[in-house]
C-alpha cells in the first residue's frame, strides 16, 4: 500500500505539472550533404540576427515585424553549387519550394533580400489569415521582393527543411515540352514550376504531396470547361469548395491572366504526354 501511495501521489503531480513545449528544429543541408540541426534559440542568437521590416509580407499580405537571419548566413558555401541546383525548401505541411540560389546571394543593390525569420517561442506570431496556425516556426521572407520579381510561392512558411537540390526541370525529365510546343506552353512551363510545382506533381515529377499530380491518371483541361479552369487557379472557391480544400488562389498580383493562359496552355500541351 505504501509503494502504491507513492506512486499515486507521482502521477498526480504530473498531470499537474506544466508541460514544456519542445523547441522548433530546422533541419539545413550544405552543398556538400552536411545535416545540421537549428533549434529556434540558437537561430535567435545568430550573430547576424536582427529585426527587420518586411513590407507586404506573401504570408500574411501585410507589414511584418521579424527577427532574422540572411538566409545566404545559414545555407552554407552557396557559390559552390553549379548553375543547375537550387534551394530547396520544405515545409511541414509538404508544400515545397524551389529557390535560385543567385537569388539568395545577392546584395541590397542587386535586388530583393532573402531572409530567415524566426518565431520566438516566448511571442508567437498571429495566425495566417483564413487558418488556425502561424508562419512558424520559421519562415523564408523577403525585402523588396518586387525588386527581383519574386513569386508568391517562393514565400515558404512553416519552414522545416532547407537543402539543395537539381532545378527541377534538370531533375525530372519528364516535365519536358515537346520540341514543337509553342511559346505561350513553354513560358506557362516555367510558371508551373515556380507557382504551381510546389504543391502539384506532373507526370509523376516532383517530391510533394501536398496536392494532386496534375497529368496522372487525368489533365485537368481534359474534365474542365476552359473557363472554370481558370476560374479554378484564379479562386477555387467559386468553382467547388470543401471544409479541407487547401488551395488558395491566386491574385491578379500573383498571376495574370495572361500567365494563367500560359499554364494552361501547358497543361494542354502535356495532356498527350
Amino acid at each position: 500500500m505504501k509503494s502504491y501511495g507513492k506512486h499515486a501521489l507521482w502521477v498526480l503531480l504530473c498531470l499537474f505539472l506544466p508541460v514544456t513545449a519542445q523547441a522548433a528544429e530546422l533541419q539545413l543541408t550544405s552543398p556538400s550533404g552536411v545535416v545540421s540541426v537549428y533549434q529556434t534559440d540558437e537561430l535567435l542568437s545568430h550573430p547576424q540576427a536582427r529585426d527587420i521590416v518586411v513590407a507586404n509580407d506573401g504570408g500574411y499580405g501585410q507589414d511584418m515585424t521579424y527577427r532574422a537571419v540572411p538566409l545566404a548566413a545559414v545555407i552554407g558555401d552557396a557559390s559552390a553549387v553549379d548553375d543547375q541546383t537550387g534551394l530547396e525548401v520544405i515545409a511541414l505541411d509538404g508544400f515545397v519550394a524551389n529557390i535560385p540560389v543567385p537569388l539568395v546571394l545577392r546584395d541590397r543593390d542587386e535586388g530583393a533580400q532573402a531572409w530567415l525569420a524566426i518565431e520566438p517561442e516566448a511571442s508567437p506570431w498571429p495566425n495566417l489569415p483564413g487558418k488556425n496556425v502561424s508562419a512558424g516556426p520559421f519562415s523564408v521572407v523577403w525585402i523588396d521582393g518586387p525588386a527581383s520579381n519574386i513569386r508568391s510561392e517562393q514565400w515558404p512558411y512553416q519552414v522545416a527543411k532547407i537543402g539543395y537540390a537539381e532545378f527541377p526541370t534538370a531533375r525530372w525529365p519528364q516535365l519536358a515540352l515537346a520540341e514543337d510546343a509553342t511559346e505561350n506552353a513553354k513560358h506557362g512551363k516555367t510558371i508551373f514550376i515556380d507557382q504551381c510545382f510546389a504543391c502539384h506533381r506532373m507526370n509523376g515529377a516532383g517530391i510533394t504531396e501536398l496536392g494532386p499530380d496534375l497529368n496522372l491518371p487525368m489533365n485537368p483541361v481534359e474534365y474542365f470547361m476552359p473557363d472554370a479552369l481558370f476560374m479554378l487557379i484564379r479562386d477555387p472557391a467559386t468553382v467547388r469548395h470543401w471544409p479541407e480544400m487547401q488551395m488558395h488562389g491566386f491574385t491578379d498580383d500573383q498571376l495574370s491572366d495572361g500567365e494563367i493562359h500560359d499554364v494552361i496552355a501547358y497543361l494542354t500541351a502535356m495532356a498527350s504526354r
